[in-house]
């Protein structure tokens, strides 16, 4: 039984438009990166008003997984390097993370970043172009999460309590059944209001039923594979111990037989052991 409208909650998002405690930087680019006319220059100078996020930008850039050969010094340099879309995405990464260690979210961190790390593995496997925007996507999977627990914690309690006596249910499940909404769902309300491109919007949306990406089908299928392989994995937690179920189709996309799986969980967990080093 809904105990929230999908409605209510809609509404909620509209008037929120954004997570309240992001920096206005933040705001900014979610409208700059959409002109055609914006430079490197531009969007590296407004971020580095913002000294903490810009250091924060600039150690995910320079994080051991990207493995760029010559350090990036500066976020005009990681606006080319990375792209528009990368670096507003790492942006809005870096002011997520800050908001999930301060509200004690420490393990869903981790677990989105161990998605980032795997979704963008299985992307340069599949030689996809722009396999850097598959990282942010996987950052930003769970994103939806942190609007249930830290900005509507009525929203949250409510899920937490249900999720004490019916350990059987998954964290989506109990979403749906009060909410009549999901993290993910409402995830995909955030990435319109950030006007990011479906190429992200799509693996946040439709992480957890695949099949529905109609434009960005591969991305969300790596997704959706790299969240169960990290789930499985155990590195973070997301909210519960249960393994949600794999989607054939997607699997079938991504193209994993038992041979490359054994190799990419062996590569994953290597990357794994440098997440600290994104923090």
């Amino acid at each position: 039984m809904t105990l929230f409208t999908p409605t209510d909650l809609r509404n909620r998002i509209e008037q929120v438009g954004d997570l309240p405690t992001l920096p206005h930087v933040v705001q900014r680019l979610a409208t700059m990166i959409g002109s055609p006319t914006v430079s490197a220059e531009e969007i590296g100078t407004i971020i580095e008003k913002d000294q903490v996020l810009a250091a924060k930008v600039l150690r995910l850039a320079n994080s051991p997984f990207y493995g760029f050969p010559s350090r990036i010094g500066s976020v005009s340099h990681a606006v080319i390097v990375l792209g528009f879309n990368v670096v507003k995405g790492l942006t809005l990464c870096a002011s997520a993370l800050t908001i999930m260690k301060d509200a004690g979210m420490d393990q869903l961190w981790r677990h989105s970043l161990g998605v980032a790390i795997t979704a963008k593995l299985l992307a340069t496997r599949l030689d996809i172009k722009n396999s850097e925007e598959l990282f942010v996507s996987g950052l930003l999977h769970d994103i939806g999460k942190v609007v249930l627990y830290v900005k509507w914690p009525d929203v949250g309690n409510s899920i937490k309590d249900a999720m004490k006596t019916r350990t059987d249910h998954s964290h989506f499940d109990i979403e749906q059944e009060l909410t009549g909404l999901s993290h993910a769902e409402i995830g995909g309300y955030l990435a319109s209001a950030w006007h990011l491109p479906v190429t992200l919007r799509e693996p946040i949306l439709y992480h957890h039923n695949p099949m529905q990406a109609k434009d960005a089908t591969l991305q969300t299928a790596i997704v959706h594979v790299a969240d169960i392989l990290v789930k499985g994995l155990a590195c973070g937690n997301p909210g519960d111990d249960l393994i949600p179920p794999l989607s054939k189709p997607a699997w079938d996309q991504v193209g994993l037989d038992e041979q490359s799986l054994a190799e990419y969980i062996d590569k994953a967990s290597q990357e794994f052991l440098t997440i600290d080093d994104y923090l």
